[in-house]
């Protein structure tokens, strides 16, 4: 490289996942701009249904994810991202940070709109296809019906076969819609009504003319033998089908040749200039129209790469499946970051970085995959405001790392998180694979954090089963429950059990004199005072009104003495009510048996109550004396 890695700054690309084909056309033209550059190309696309879902909250997300350093610039896919709100936000962005803004196929103020010359490129593949193998009888696949890049195209080629005399009928134009589904349709219809193979079918993409191709060949007609076909775009699939498109493509290295000097020679006080840059078509000559003869050798190649990439795409899927099979049931992010290391080792990229936010904090994430060359750790909360990579300095001086590809991790509800990959070779397979990553990995987050939801309200649902809403003590449920897995533990087999019953001592007084709420409050001091008394070696339980329960398990040496047990806990209590017109005091019984051969509880709490109706009864005597 001419220049230092750790020097290359990056250069932000906005885009959506909508033509994966042309999208990835022109990122592998501008690695292979950037290469011997100081530049490193930092793509991050977006999900539409994720961000029409939820709107504004979702697109300030998306646009946050580009505020990070060491940048250079911004290449916006104008016509791929169709969000003026999106855009416009990227433009400000940008003119914050002084940097300037490369807009492709729609034009904004203050950006260099890059316009595609559209009609002159095609203009080129129609009159090679009329003029140098003189087609006069055309089938035109034009894209979207009423699409005024479709109807342009249509008006072109009509227009080039009158300059020769001829013509093309309304039943000589299909509409394909730009894809290969909807152009096997069009061309059924076609010849279903009586059409005839053309001398040539002119495509208005290049996605259109291989699914022409194929539908041909599957009717046993040879192209080009038998008929030429020609596109329209130049993506790479059409580069590496047998046989290969004719076609015309943007000159991208034109446009980022012109892109990378203007990057260079940018000065801040240039921001917010409005600049057009029409950018031409280059001509490629291919076998579907048969300028060039196929090359046995480079298509057994290319059948036999066809097949390799089946192969791993066939377990990458199968990967994947078994990654979400692992996760549905998981609620632990420890246990999905070790997921992540084994499935994504398997995979060799240079760099793999993956953060969940913070649910309770969303300038936090904590790393859940962090991978470079091949070695896999998970990480701790960071603040990814500061900088999305932890490691960015270093990443950006890694010379194996030729593009980085971010995408926020996304449902339709929320945003989860965001996964990065920096890759060394760069082709359609590996564009998907990054995407397909993505959506397997916002659905294991989804489950994981679904569940780890779900855990946490059934765990707050059987808190408030078990518990006492105004003291958070146990009810009688949850005490009863909690007390006999304690009888079962085995280092309680030769304790004594001792379960205490007690009543708040002129609690409707207190009520009646001072409001229920100083009731409330003073039954809130009691229940405190009896967790502190009882700290770890008890179990308290408040029943309701001024019933409480508690019981503790203490060697037979131990066995508390209540009348100590009531003065400690009054005394606590009237501590921590505080001073108040009225004093808390209680009425205390107990009951105390071994727990290898002790009673039924139903027993002892009834043997419990009966000691408590009687100390209740003594010191009503003692205060009427």
């Amino acid at each position: 490289m001419n220049h230092s890695c750790d020097q290359r700054k990056i250069i932000a690309v906005c885009t959506s996942w909508e033509d994966v084909e042309n999208l990835n056309l022109v990122l592998n033209r501008l690695i292979q701009a950037t290469e011997s550059q100081e530049f490193l190309p930092l793509c991050i696309a977006f999900d539409r249904s994720g961000v029409e879902s939820r709107g504004e909250e979702s697109i300030r997300e998306f646009i946050s994810a580009f505020d990070i350093p060491n940048l250079a610039g911004f290449l916006l896919f104008g016509e791929m991202i169709r969000s003026d709100e999106i855009n416009h936000n990227l433009i400000r962005l940008a003119h914050r940070k002084n940097l300037p803004v490369f807009m492709l196929e729609r034009e904004y103020e203050g950006c260099i709109n890059m316009a595609f010359s559209y009609r002159d490129g095609f203009e080129t593949v129609a009159r090679h296809l009329v003029e140098e193998h003189g087609c006069g009888d055309i089938v035109m696949v034009a894209g979207i019906q009423g699409n005024s890049y479709s109807e342009e195209r249509i008006s072109l080629c009509r227009q080039i076969l009158e300059e020769h005399g001829k013509t093309l009928p309304p039943e000589k134009v299909i509409y394909g819609e730009y894809w290969d589904e909807p152009t096997y349709k069009a061309l059924d219809r076609y010849f279903s009504s009586g059409g005839r193979v053309p001398e040539a079918f002119l495509c208005a993409n290049d996605a259109m003319a291989i699914a022409v191709c194929i539908y041909l060949s599957e009717r046993n007609i040879r192209v080009p033998e038998q008929v030429r076909v020609a596109g329209f775009d130049g993506i790479l699939p059409g580069e590496s089908h047998v046989p290969a498109i004719t076609t015309a493509r943007p000159d991208f290295a034109f446009m980022f040749g012109k892109m990378m000097d203007r990057i260079k020679s940018w000065r801040p006080e240039e921001t917010g200039k409005t600049e057009l840059w029409p950018i031409p078509f280059e001509f490629i000559q291919r076998e579907s129209c048969g300028c060039v003869q196929g090359n046995t050798f480079l298509s057994t190649k290319k059948s036999g790469e066809l097949k390799i990439d089946n192969l791993i795409y066939t377990r990458h899927i199968r990967a994947m499946g078994n990654f979400i099979r692992k996760t549905l049931s998981m609620n632990s992010l420890d246990k999905l970051s070790e997921q992540l290391s084994a499935l994504f080792s398997g995979w060799p990229n240079p760099y793999y970085f993956a953060a969940v936010l913070d649910e309770n904090d969303r300038t936090r994430a904590r790393c859940v995959l962090h991978g470079r060359h091949g070695l896999f750790a998970s990480g701790s909360s960071f603040s990814w405001k500061d900088s999305p990579v932890i490691d960015e300095v270093s990443v950006r001086g890694d010379p194996s790392i030729q593009i980085l590809m971010a995408q926020l991790l996304q449902t339709e509800e929320e945003t989860l998180g965001y996964l990065v990959s920096g890759m060394q070779t760069w082709n359609l397979r590996e564009q998907e694979r990054f995407e397909e990553e993505a959506l397997f990995l916002s659905a294991a987050l989804n489950a994981v954090i679904s569940n780890r939801r779900l855990a946490k309200a059934n765990n707050a649902i059987l808190w408030m089963a078990e518990h006492d809403y105004l003291t958070g003590l146990y009810n009688r449920r949850g005490f009863l429950r909690e007390l006999e897995r304690r009888l079962l533990l085995p280092e309680n087999r030769e304790k004594t059990l001792t379960l205490f019953a007690m009543d708040m001592d002129r609690l409707k007084t207190i009520n009646d004199v001072y409001g229920h709420q100083e009731g409330d409050y003073a039954i809130k001091s009691l229940a405190k005072a009896l967790e502190q008394i009882m700290e770890k070696k008890g179990i308290c339980a408040r029943y309701g009104g001024d019933e409480f329960s508690f019981a503790i398990l203490e060697e037979a040496s131990h066995v508390p003495d209540p009348e100590a047990i009531r003065s400690q806990i009054e005394s606590a209590a009237r501590e921590i009510c505080g001073p108040k017109p009225y004093l808390i005091s209680a009425s205390l019984g107990a009951c105390s048996c071994p727990v290898g051969s002790h009673p039924s509880l139903d027993q002892i709490l009834a043997d419990a109550d009966r000691a408590l109706y009687t100390d209740k009864s003594i010191r009503k005597a003692e205060q009427k004396e």
